[in-house]
């Protein structure tokens, strides 16, 4: 039903300069290769047939390994800033390239394998503005907490004083969206962030927002030492599982 991705893939990667210091994060070895192919070979086996990545640290080495999505069955596109512009910002600057009424979005360095199609039919049935998948978590110092209401409507989000449930953990972004291009395209096209700034606002503004759970699916983020370590040996297994690589 969406086939449309696009894949935040700027960033300098500041947390794991320690271990990663010669190639842009979204191109850190994990298991042997770069990570975006484990992430483009799973967005190909869940059915995404256009890519467009969000570039600007280091844009060349990603152009030139990614060419045009042959590898991976995808056609890939390419939108660089030329001054950081933040997440919200850079999806903005790209909107004019991106030829889709609704897509993904998603962060070029976390691993979170969602039910595509289960999502898009959701977002769909919801007629939702914006569909974020969460996850339980029991630690919200690295993550967005959301509050959500019985209907999935998002009522808030990122709020760090919002009291876990009953099992001690919270509701947290999971850093996959499906995001309706009408949304975007009264956000000014300057430096914004797209999780401390816009999406507050859109919750103000009355905007549909809903929390499509994806609890049991395996998710990790390689932008910290120790979760890149453990997606060496994770990535690859989980690939196997669900691709066949």
């Amino acid at each position: 039903m969406i086939d449309y991705a696009v894949i935040l893939a700027g960033g300098f990667g500041t947390r794991l300069k320690a271990v990663v210091d010669h190639v842009p994060k979204a191109l850190a070895p994990v298991g042997g290769k770069p990570f975006l192919f484990w992430l483009l070979s799973l967005l190909s086996a869940r059915g995404i047939k256009r890519t467009m990545l969000l570039l600007g640290y280091e844009a060349e080495q990603i152009m030139e390994y990614c060419r045009d999505g042959e590898e991976w069955g995808i056609s890939i596109s390419f939108s660089v800033e030329d001054e950081p512009m933040d997440k919200g910002g850079a999806l903005r600057l790209a909107l004019d390239g991106i030829d889709a009424d609704r897509f993904f979005f998603m962060n070029g360095d976390t691993f979170f394998d969602v039910d595509f199609d289960g999502m898009a039919r959701f977002h769909l049935d919801k007629a939702s503005d914006l569909t974020i998948a969460t996850r339980k978590w029991a630690n919200i110092s690295r993550t967005d907490p959301l509050e959500i209401a019985d209907d999935h409507r998002v009522i808030s989000f990122g709020r760090k004083d919002l009291p876990p449930d009953s099992n001690g953990e919270w509701s947290i972004n999971g850093g996959v969206y499906v995001v309706e291009r009408s949304l975007v395209e009264h956000v000014p096209c300057r430096k914004i962030s797209w999780e401390y700034e816009l999406i507050p606002q859109f919750i103000d503004m009355g905007k549909a927002l809903y929390a499509f759970p994806q609890e049991g699916r395996y998710f990790i983020d390689i932008g910290v030492p120790e979760d890149f370590y453990k997606a060496q040996g994770d990535i690859p297994l989980i690939c196997e599982k669900i691709i066949g690589q």
